[in-house]
Order: C-alpha cells, then sequence, then structure tokens
C-alpha cells in the first residue's frame, strides 16, 4: 500500500480557482477493508484518478493526502455517515446522566467508555442509547420496530440530510437495502482513536466552518454520499433547478454509460478536466462511486460552487454531506437513463442490458421476461404481477438472499431493473 502511495506526486499547471484547496481524495467505504475504493482530484491539475491500494483504512487514507498537504489543504471524505441524529445526541445527556456531549466529536470520546456501543442487536426491545446499532430482523415490520422503539426514548433515527437524501438510518447495519451502520461503525471506531491533541485533521463541520478550515490546516475530513453527487457529475443544468439523480449503479451497463456520459460531459470539456482509471470507474460500485464524487466535488470547486449549503441542521450532531450544496434536494428525484451517443472507445460494458419485451405471446400482445439472471418468468400482456413474483425469497433464492421482506425485495428489483419499467 505505502509503495504506491510513494509515487503519486501533484501535477500543477492551472491556477487553483479555490484558493488553499490541493485536492479531495473521495473514499468509498463500508465494513470490509478489501471492499472500500479511492480516487482522487488533484485541484490544479485538473485530473481525477484512483489511487491504487488495497486494505484501506482511515489511517492509510489520511497518509495519502500526506502527499499532497505541500501545495495546501486535501478535502478526505468519506462514503459513510459522520455524524448522529440531533434527537440522538440529546437522549444521550437524558438516559446517561452525568454525560452532556454537545457534539458528535465528543459522543465518539464517550463511546471509549460504552463498551457494547458498537455490537448490533436483533430484537427491537433490546434498543438502547448505549447501544444503537441494529441488524433489521426479516419479516414485515423490522425496521419499524426499531424506530418505535427510539422513539420511546425520544429518539428519531434519521438525521435531516438522511431524510432530504433519502438515505438509510446510520444505525442499521444490515438487513434493508442500501444500509450504511457497518461502513459508519468502523469508520467512527477508527477515527475516535486519531482524535488526540496534535493531530493534523479537522473534522467538518464540527470543528469549523468549511471555508474557515480550508487554507488554515492540512487536512479536512468530512462526510460524502454518492447519491447527492450523481447529479452534479453528470448532469449540464443550473445548480437550482439540478434534481437529485438515481443511479442503478449494480447494473455493470448502466455503470458504463454513467462514466461514458461524465467523459464526454460539457463541464468536463469547458473545464479540461482529464478523468483517468475510467475502465476502473465503471467496473465495480466501489470505484464508481469514489470516482464519480471525487469527479462532482472538483467541479464544485472548478466553477466556484459551494461545496456544502450555507446553512446546515444541528451541525454539531449531525454533520453534513459534501457535495449537497449544488442541488436542489426540493425538487423530485430523477433516474439516470443511457443514452445512445458514440463512444470514447475507453469503456467497454461488461454484459448486455437486462431484456425488457421479449417477442409477441400467442395472442399478440407483448411478452415481458423477468432480467433477474436464470428466471425463465414472462409477463404476458403487461407487467402486471411482478411484485409478488420478485417478494418471495422463494422464487429467487440466489438474489439478493439478505433480503426476506417482500416491500425490501420490490424496492432492490427497481433499483437493480429500472428499464424493466420503461
Amino acid at each position: 500500500m505505502m509503495d504506491s502511495l510513494q509515487n503519486l506526486t501533484p501535477a500543477s499547471t492551472v491556477p487553483n480557482k479555490h484558493k488553499g484547496l490541493s485536492a479531495i481524495i473521495c473514499a468509498d467505504w463500508g465494513k470490509e477493508s478489501r471492499k472500500r475504493a479511492v480516487f482522487l482530484a488533484d485541484v490544479a491539475g485538473r485530473t481525477v484518478r484512483r489511487i491504487a491500494g488495497e486494505d484501506w483504512s482511515v489511517t492509510t487514507v489520511l497518509a495519502a493526502a500526506n502527499h499532497w498537504i505541500s501545495r495546501g489543504t486535501v478535502l478526505v471524505t468519506f462514503d459513510a455517515p459522520i455524524g448522529v441524529p440531533a434527537s440522538f445526541l440529546s437522549a444521550v445527556a437524558v438516559c446517561q446522566p452525568p454525560h452532556r456531549p454537545e457534539s458528535f466529536l465528543e459522543l465518539l470520546e464517550w463511546t471509549r467508555e460504552v463498551p457494547l456501543f458498537f455490537e448490533s442487536t436483533r430484537l427491537a426491545e433490546d434498543w438502547r442509547i448505549d447501544r444503537p446499532f441494529f441488524t433489521v430482523p426479516g419479516g414485515e415490520g423490522g425496521l419499524t420496530s426499531y424506530r418505535i422503539a427510539a422513539e420511546r426514548l425520544g429518539v428519531d433515527h434519521y438525521r435531516m440530510i438522511d431524510r432530504l437524501t433519502k438515505a438509510k438510518t446510520v444505525f442499521a447495519k444490515s438487513g434493508i437495502p442500501g444500509s450504511v451502520g457497518s461502513g459508519a461503525s468502523a469508520l467512527w471506531q477508527e477515527l475516535r482513536t486519531l482524535l488526540r491533541p496534535g493531530r493534523s485533521f479537522r473534522v467538518w463541520p464540527f470543528e469549523g466552518a468549511l471555508d474557515e478550515l480550508i487554507g488554515s490546516v492540512a487536512v479536512v475530513v468530512g462526510e460524502i454520499y454518492p447519491r447527492a453527487a450523481y447529479a452534479t457529475a453528470l448532469l449540464d443544468v443550473a445548480a437550482s433547478a439540478r434534481p437529485p439523480l438515481a443511479v442503478a449503479k449494480t447494473d455493470a451497463m448502466v455503470r458504463s454509460a454513467a462514466i461514458e456520459e461524465l467523459l464526454q460531459a460539457r463541464w468536463i470539456q469547458r473545464n479540461r478536466v482529464r478523468i483517468e482509471d475510467a475502465d476502473a470507474a465503471a467496473g465495480n460500485e466501489d470505484d464508481f462511486d469514489a470516482c464519480i464524487t471525487a469527479a462532482a466535488l472538483l467541479r464544485c470547486v472548478l466553477e466556484g460552487l459551494p461545496l456544502c449549503p450555507s446553512r446546515l441542521d444541528a451541525h454539531m450532531a449531525e454533520g453534513g454531506i459534501l457535495g449537497t450544496g449544488t442541488i436542489n434536494l426540493e425538487l423530485p428525484e430523477q433516474t439516470f437513463r443511457p443514452v445512445a451517443r458514440p463512444r470514447s472507445g475507453r469503456i467497454e460494458p461488461t454484459r448486455s442490458p437486462a431484456p425488457r419485451q421479449t417477442e409477441p405471446a400467442s395472442d399478440g400482445a407483448p411478452a415481458y421476461r423477468c432480467p433477474i439472471a436464470g428466471c425463465p418468468k414472462r409477463f404476458e400482456g403487461s407487467r402486471g404481477g411482478w411484485d409478488a413474483h420478485v417478494g418471495s425469497p422463494r422464487t429467487h433464492a440466489n438474489w439478493h438472499p439478505e433480503l426476506a421482506s417482500a416491500r425490501d425485495r420490490k424496492e432492490q428489483f427497481r433499483r437493480d431493473f429500472p428499464d424493466f419499467f420503461l
């Protein structure tokens, strides 16, 4: 790992429009270190590239940042929640006297005294302030049972920014699609060991406003959420008219098309930005998210757009998500649709798109084939009945076996195969 980091040297030819910022590092995060991916945006060089490495940790990501601090502040970002609901911080003061943490960072310090804080529960009746992480049980109402248990103690499981971006609760480790609790737990435990006097980094927004930190400290650590960055990277519309954008990143064809769209985006050409390692970005979900987010944040810097909203709700507890200052979260979310255009020659799709309409049925009406691999099911005349078909775990035992409830399986189907509904 460290050998590859030694070879990273910053390029510098174009003046930096955001004085004081040298580079942006975007780390796609998760519980397993082997599943993490890191991309870097060289601000002066106007280049986005992958940082090669395995078994990434907070420490090694910060080590990568050290190679760029001679040029200015490095923004190091993680795709994991950095913050808790304000109601949770308040509940600690009520339920765990005499402890009264006034910020998320103080809460992390407090968790050193709570041995079971990061151990998840499986029964809602076991949910406590000093043991908030959980695995959503199978069957209907699993997540709801935990919501009710938390509400009894005055806790809303969601931060305001989570609701605005349709993110999952920070405390759910598994059992629902897109759970983030495992990644958050891993990040927080390592981060708290680094919160010592004399450290070279500060954590935004708990230790200062972004504009104040950039240019005054070597490294600024912050939170990203790729779903909040897709629109900035892929849509060429004004920020005020830029809606949130959903991308079915589990589909290799969609990833490939999205990276191709990024390579040919007008803002990329206008700012003379170079995207390297595009094949790697299209190759898997982790590199895709890290690359897209790095590109989105670089666009903000080069075009003088805000990296974050001017106002954050309960920022000392809940923190904020970088990149949300350039999308209009009040607009309805749109879905990325691949468009037919000449390829740049750098991206090749890894599989064919899922079939939607097959040969006509015997009466001449259209027939639609289930896009889940290996499934022979055809829907005659319409897609009616698809929800019951995909909602049962028995029907497709090998497709997302971790999802037990019909509702969760239907939501995942919509994410994995948006073209089925065109």
